[in-house]
């Protein structure tokens, strides 16, 4: 049988060898291929960059919109405060055209009267005398009052007109930010729903509003092609519940599986944590496969790792306060520098 099979694989068909080797060849195409594209940013992780980035406008949006109506509110009480004292000054304009209208002056100023009819009312030379320096004073008066009526006439006009150009621009600014809020949150709808049919977990958690905190563990494990990008918030949650530093448990995924990009726990447990289980004790319990612990999602898996640290090292903050978390740990040792960088890089 030995000798036959010897036999039949000389006379095989060049063709034939030339065949198997093409098929050889399109395998490690293929398979360079697939290296290529697992190493691609994944639709997942383009989607959430950009649910970050129109969320963080639409924020920045509100904030702007909500100091234009204050600033708005501020300018209509100031316009009807300005409103009022303009209807205050037309009225003492008013009455002192009133006043100049009927003066002496008024006469001199048109022409209408002169000295000589003065001189001709006038008893005597004491009383032109006086009549003379008198409608003189008037005049100088009167010449004042008039300049300082038309003074504060174009005042007014002037006034008038920057408030209607200021409450324009205004009224400008507060359309545009509706119309882009809700160009944007038309763009981050459709965002949200192709997320949640692609990952209904994380869609729900990128649903929830995010902090400052959130968006910047999101960014950091973005860098890092983690499926943990988009879980920002949940870290968040899990500090504000338990008092576990939010920026230690991504520092310790980060020493552990280099946030959930190395290692096989992370895929088959959502163990980005090295965590080792099971751990009954523990608030709910956690389970063990392989014996490491393990959790059904990724939002899970967070809370439960900070309920893990919580139990055995209270609400610790840095690596240094982990004593026998990692073997190899402690005191300036690589591990401990590894989630300290990560955790100050946050």
């Amino acid at each position: 049988m030995t000798n036959g099979i010897g036999r039949m694989s000389g006379k095989v068909p060049r063709a034939a060898l030339v065949l198997s080797c093409a098929v050889i060849l399109l395998f490690c195409v293929i398979g360079d291929r697939s290296t290529r594209a697992a190493t691609s940013p994944s639709v997942t992780l383009r989607l959430i960059e950009e649910i970050d980035s129109l969320s963080t406008e639409i924020a920045a949006i509100d904030r702007d919109y909500g100091a234009l109506i204050a600033n708005l509110s501020v300018f209509n009480l100031q316009a009807e405060e300005a409103g009022e004292a303009r209807r205050k000054a037309e009225k003492n304009l008013e009455a002192k055209r009133d006043e100049l209208n009927g003066r002496l002056v008024a006469l001199y100023k048109s022409g209408r009267t002169s000295w000589f009819s003065v001189l001709l009312d006038s008893n005597d030379v004491l009383d032109f005398v006086d009549r003379i320096t008198w409608t003189e004073r008037i005049a100088r008066e009167d010449t004042r009052v008039l300049d300082e009526v038309k003074s504060a006439e174009a005042a007014l006009r002037t006034q008038q007109q920057s408030l209607i150009e200021k409450r324009r621009a205004l009224q400008s600014k507060c359309n545009w930010a509706i119309r882009r809020k809700a160009e944007l949150e038309r763009k981050l709808s459709e965002c949200m729903r192709r997320l949640s049919a692609t990952d209904p977990v994380l869609g729900k958690v990128m649903a929830v509003p995010q902090t400052e905190l959130s968006r910047r563990i999101n960014a950091y494990l973005a860098k890092r092609r983690s499926p943990l990008t988009g879980y920002g918030i949940v870290f968040v949650m899990a500090e504000q519940r338990t008092g576990v530093s939010a920026r230690l448990l991504v520092g310790l995924a980060h020493a552990e599986s280099s946030c959930a990009t190395a290692g096989t726990y992370w895929r088959t447990n959502h163990n980005a944590w090295g965590m080792k289980g099971p751990q009954p004790r523990i608030a709910g319990g956690i389970p063990a496969q392989y014996g490491y612990c393990t959790w059904p999602d990724w939002e899970v898996a967070i809370q439960q790792a900070a309920d893990f640290i919580i139990h055995y090292w209270g609400r610790a903050q840095t690596a240094m306060q982990l004593p026998g978390y990692c073997e190899t740990g402690g005191p300036g040792s690589d591990w401990e520098k590894r989630v300290e960088t990560a955790r100050n890089a946050i």
